[in-house]
């Protein structure tokens, strides 16, 4: 066996028990409810094997997306929304003026998942430095996998993949490619 990706797969279950802990937990059982109670609301909206967003987006956000959308092939049993920090904002109450001239702290999260089966969802945060760009996989209340990143792109680029992985089979009767 190649010691190299045993010591790899090794690292990796030591982040997301560091981040998260190994089992079910209360604090990641609230996120994974809060992110499918986001895909409930946006299911009649999203379409399978697309990224879809917001109709109003701040031209940054706009051009994040269309980047994203070129770098993410999501797979025919997925659906993806982007959340740009503007909806959030609004999302959570906040106006223009409670950021002042301050800058975001991300370019937005990507929320991932089957077709019509939101119990496995990926959840990508483009984090600006100093904080740390990630993709988390959550199931079942416990956090299954995170990645992190040291740049926006290179978490961009492995998307496809992580999706692949963690979203491909079957779903809602749509076969994976």
């Amino acid at each position: 066996m190649d010691t190299r990706k045993q010591d790899r797969n090794q690292t990796f279950d030591d982040i997301v028990a560091t981040r998260a802990g190994v089992g079910p937990s209360e604090l990641v059982a609230g996120w994974q409810s809060i992110l499918k109670n986001l895909l409930d609301r946006m299911q009649p909206f999203m379409q399978p094997g697309r990224l879809v967003t917001f109709q109003n987006l701040e031209p940054p956000e706009k051009a994040f997306f269309e980047g994203l959308v070129e770098a993410v092939v999501p797979l025919p049993n997925t659906v993806g929304l982007y959340l740009p920090p503007s909806v959030r904002s609004q999302m959570l109450g906040e106006s223009p003026a409670d950021h002042g001239a301050a800058p975001q702290p991300d370019a937005g999260v990507l929320v991932a998942s089957r077709v019509g089966n939101f119990d496995i969802i990926v959840n990508a945060l483009f984090a600006f430095a100093p904080f740390t760009p990630a993709v988390d996989v959550y199931e079942k209340s416990q956090l299954i996998a995170g990645y992190q990143y040291t740049q926006i792109e290179a978490c961009r680029a492995e998307l496809t993949a992580i999706i692949k992985r963690h979203l491909g089979g079957y779903s809602a009767g749509v076969p994976n490619d």
